[in-house]
Parts: structure tokens; sequence; C-alpha cells
């Protein structure tokens, strides 16, 4: 090969190498944007200012590339270096974000209590009024006693029978011996025994039915409790006095009754 076509090989080599590097300035302002960008970065810039932060960190990054693969148009990285720079400086600008403590509130002054008002002097004393000598009162009559109050007569149970019957039934029974005991312990006490009967049947049949059964009841009194002649007092009514609805079969079991009244 001639020694001419060698020589301008060489220069050729020189030409492009000499535009594929990127240039010491720009490389230094490179620097100087990165340096913009950690400071805002230390002072919290990421959050007082936001949009300028972000805005640095993505231009910085499309540089960053830039020079890591060394493009041969380096006008577009000297484009790139101002923005990281000014978005990094206005950022670091709006630090720090935090708001001072607002100042502690003054103490409140209570204001000061009104003077207690002078005692008044103690009113003195009235002066005594001589007493009035009260009259012996003359005793009146004596107040005579109260008559005594009469003691409450005993109530006696009545006793009930079965239609047409006169005998006395185990349920008459028992009433018959409560009523016996009041009258044995009571020696004064008197008692009429009445009888009566509902409505069925004649009027003389139901007045010699009623007093069979006033005469039933008295025997049993007398045989079981020895209660005396003169202090038992017979009566018949028949039906002439009824307590409940004859028209109904509970209304008539009711009159179908003996009944026992203390007298004294």
């Amino acid at each position: 090969m001639k020694r001419w076509m060698l020589l301008a090989i060489l220069f050729l080599v020189t030409i492009i190498a000499s535009g594929c590097g990127i240039s010491k300035e720009t490389l230094r302002a490179f620097d100087e944007a990165k340096d913009a960008f950690q400071k805002a970065t230390l002072a919290g810039a990421k959050k007082c200012a936001p949009v300028q932060y972000a805005t640095a960190e993505a231009y910085l990054a499309l540089a960053d590339h830039e020079v890591r693969e060394k493009h041969e148009d380096q006008n577009h990285l000297v484009k790139l270096i101002p923005i990281i720079k000014e978005k990094s400086l206005e950022a670091l600008k709006l630090t720090p974000c935090e708001k001072p403590a607002a100042p502690p509130a003054p103490p409140k002054v209570e204001p000061p209590a009104p003077p207690t008002p002078p005692t008044p002097p103690p009113t003195p004393p009235e002066p005594e009024k001589p007493k009035a000598v009260e009259q012996p009162i003359p005793p009146g009559p004596p107040t005579p006693p109260a008559p005594p109050k009469p003691a409450e007569l005993p109530v006696l149970d009545a006793i009930y029978f079965d239609a047409n019957k006169t005998n006395i039934n185990p349920t008459a029974a028992k009433a018959l011996d409560r009523n016996g005991m009041i009258l044995k312990g009571n020696p004064q006490l008197k008692v009429e025994i009445a009888g009566h009967t509902d409505s069925v049947g004649s009027e003389k049949a139901n007045q010699m039915i009623s007093g069979k059964r006033s005469l039933s009841a008295k025997k049993y009194l007398q045989d079981k409790f020895n209660i005396p002649e003169n202090r038992i007092t017979l009566k018949g009514y028949g039906a002439d006095r009824p307590i409940a609805d004859d028209k109904t079969k509970e209304g008539r079991s009711k009159n179908r009754r003996v009944e026992f009244k203390v007298t004294q």
C-alpha cells in the first residue's frame, strides 16, 4: 500500500475518534447537575417539591443513559443538563417544608377574686320579756270510761244437700265439725239453724224438707259436741229465700242449704 494512502486512513480515524467522544466541559456540567440533584435529595425535596424533583430525576436518567452509551450526538445531552440543574435548584429552594411549631399559648390569667365583704356586727339580743305567771287550772270532772267494744261474732259455715235429701253428707260433716268447735268454745253464743230448698216440687213438700234439713244439722251438733237445746233455734223457709238462680243446676245446688246465724 502506498504511503499517502496510510496517512489518509490515519487522518480519518483521528477525525472519527474525536467526533464520538464527550467533551470535558459537557462532563463537568453533567457532574454539577448531578451534585445539585443529590443536594436536593438529601434536603428532602422529594417530599417538599415533588413536581420539580420528579422532573429533574427523569431528565437525569436520560442524561445518564447518554453518558453511559457515549452517543455520537452530544447535543441532546447538552440540552438535558441545564434542565436537571435548574429543577434541582428549584426543588432545593422549597426545602425544608415542615411548618414551624406554633408558639405556646400564653397562660390564662384569672381575674382576681373580689374582696370578701366585711362581716356585719352581731345584732344585740332583745331584752327578755317578763314571763306571765300561769294560774293553775282546776281539775274538771273525770272522763267516763269508754264503753267496751262489742266482740265480733264468729261466722259459721253453711252446708249443702243433694236434691230431695236431708241427710248429712261427708262435705257437710266437715263444715259442721268446724261450727261445732266454735260453739263449744264459746258457750255464751246462741245460733239459728235455717233450712232452705230449691223451687222444684210443691210448696208443702219444700217446707217439710227445709225443716228436716235444719233438724239434721241440730242433731249432728248435739250428738257430737253436746250443744244444749236452749242455744239452738230451728227455722224452715222452704224455697222462699233463694240465693241463686233456680233456673240453672248450679243455682239450685246453692239454694239447697242450711245456714247458721249467731244470735248472741
